[in-house]
């Protein structure tokens, strides 16, 4: 995948060995910058300089609401977790995530599902770019 090479992605994890081994292992499949904090708003402090939010969590009945879901420059997060796969889905959905991922974690699995978050969150944000030139070339024209 192209695009994770240059990505910048932000692990929320309490569990600091939980947290250092997603790293390690994300880093090691050449993930660009992987940044750690341990609480919600730790991560809220953070300057927005990150593409896509890892949300870990022990259980499915542990895991928070994505955290960023309702700023104006929401970013696309993914929740791991350990749960059956339907009661994983349901919770990431009601939470705001993008995507899911149960335990045991493989760092391979959530590569692959960041990269497929961060497609779509580009192509949602190209048809928008392309009306706003539309938009501007339009503009010009009459001007």
């Amino acid at each position: 995948m192209k695009v994770l090479p240059t990505a910048r992605i932000l692990i929320i994890d309490s569990d600091s060995d939980r947290r250092e081994t997603t790293r390690l292992g994300l880093t090691a499949l050449g993930v660009g910058a992987v940044t750690e904090v341990e609480t919600i708003a730790e991560a809220r402090d953070l300057p927005r300089n990150f593409d896509v939010v890892v949300v870990q969590v022990g259980t499915v009945d542990e895991m928070p609401d994505h955290p960023f879901r309702d700023t104006g420059d929401a970013v696309p997060a993914v929740v791991v977790a350990d749960g059956t796969s339907h009661s994983l889905t349901r919770a990431a959905g009601r939470g705001g995530y993008d995507a899911a991922v149960g335990m045991p974690l493989l760092p391979r699995l959530l590569y692959r599902r960041i990269g497929s978050v961060l497609q779509r969150a580009r192509r949602v944000q190209r048809p928008a770019a392309a009306q706003t030139s539309a938009a501007q070339d339009a503009t010009a024209a009459v001007g």
